[in-house]
């Protein structure tokens, strides 16, 4: 089961005050650049990184970075101590030494101390502080929590979902979609596969590749078969449909290639009646504008899987609500990474958040009588 924090262990992480969450926010990129500046000096930096290559280390620091600026933004340390056990459990299979953490974070506090005025550093170092105190205990839960839940289902469909697991990860897509035809024998069978089937063996995939269980290319072929399997069951049951209702844009956010949630969303909005325009993984904010001023959406649905990326959402959801009333759009958000959010619409100014399809389509069919009213 997942560590859960206490209240007094989240309270331990001071408040930080909107000028210095915003002084980071603005100068995030020349702190991310001088960080890795400190780094790169570093005789030992190869053995930190287990000689990965250091462009790899510059991604993690760029979604660091992201990642931080959304805590400091939010002032929600809950999220920051959910994510960071996992973090440390990712890129310690990646070859990482545990080691290379409080010197990553001994180096942000440096950079912060030297670029931005005391007032705004202080606060900042604080939380850099804490974590670093509390690097022993993040080694020890990244080794026995597990980051994602597997939903629990009655017999068949686990017994459907490990088969299916199994096929997709020697990239058999011929009995994945055996397996997944013995599901879905029509329209209304396709949310329970996506609920059942799809999303337990796609958390586990992503549980497996943070444990070093099984590579990235690994990874990326059972994404590419289940893309496959979803296409498939699109061209027959839900192509089909006729839409009668009004246009729903579904995107993953910046930065986001994990897609599948999303697809699976959109599929469910056109069984709905709805016309979906889905722009799949790493829309960027200026084209995901231009789309919404194009086509007038009644409602932006935004994806996010990493927690690094609640940043971009956060952008985008700025950007929106600065739209003309009469273009703006009600816009949801979903994904994993708002799990560890208890009210991650309200947070970051959406109108709604789903954990799920159903929950989506309700959503939206809430808001459309909202507006015949």
């Amino acid at each position: 089961m997942e560590h859960t924090f206490s209240t007094e262990e989240i309270e331990q992480y001071q408040y930080v005050p909107v000028n210095s969450a915003q002084a980071y926010r603005d100068r995030m990129f020349f702190l991310l650049e001088e960080v890795n500046r400190v780094m790169d000096a570093r005789d030992d930096l190869d053995r930190l990184i287990g000689n990965n290559p250091r462009s790899r280390m510059y991604d993690n620091h760029r979604n660091h970075a992201a990642f931080m600026a959304t805590v400091f933004a939010l002032n929600n340390y809950g999220m920051l101590l959910s994510v960071v056990p996992w973090v440390y459990r990712a890129y310690a299979s990646q070859g990482f030494s545990y080691d290379y953490f409080p010197v990553h974070l001994r180096a942000w506090q440096k950079v912060l101390e030297e670029n931005l005025p005391p007032d705004d550093a202080a606060p900042l170092k604080g939380i850099y502080g804490r974590l670093i105190a509390s690097h022993e205990t993040f080694i020890a839960l990244s080794r026995e929590t597990t980051f994602l839940e597997i939903p629990a289902g009655n017999s068949r469909r686990e017994e459907a979902t490990v088969r299916f697991l199994e096929a997709v990860l020697r990239g058999d897509s011929a009995t994945s979609l055996t397996i997944s035809s013995e599901q879905v024998a029509g329209a209304a069978d396709l949310e329970d596969f996506y609920q059942w089937v799809v999303r337990p063996t796609m958390y586990r995939v992503g549980e497996m590749w943070e444990r070093g269980e099984i590579s990235v290319a690994k990874e990326h072929l059972a994404s590419a078969v289940v893309n496959r399997i979803l296409a498939a069951h699109y061209l027959d049951f839900v192509m089909k449909s006729d839409p009668t209702r009004g246009t729903v844009i579904v995107a993953a956010s910046a930065n986001e290639f994990h897609e599948i949630g999303a697809r699976m969303v959109a599929s469910a909005f056109e069984l709905d009646g709805w016309n979906v325009e889905f722009l799949g993984a790493d829309t960027p904010v200026e084209d995901l504008l231009e789309m919404v001023a194009e086509k007038r959406p009644f409602v932006l649905a935004v994806s996010a899987t990493m927690p690094f990326n609640i940043e971009h959402v956060s952008r985008i959801i700025e950007r929106v609500r600065a739209l003309p009333v009469w273009v703006r759009p009600k816009i949801m958000i979903g994904g994993l990474a708002f799990r560890h959010l208890s009210d991650p619409s309200g947070l970051l100014g959406a109108n709604g958040y789903a954990g799920d399809c159903a929950q989506a389509v309700d959503l939206v069919r809430k808001w459309s009588g909202e507006v015949i009213e």
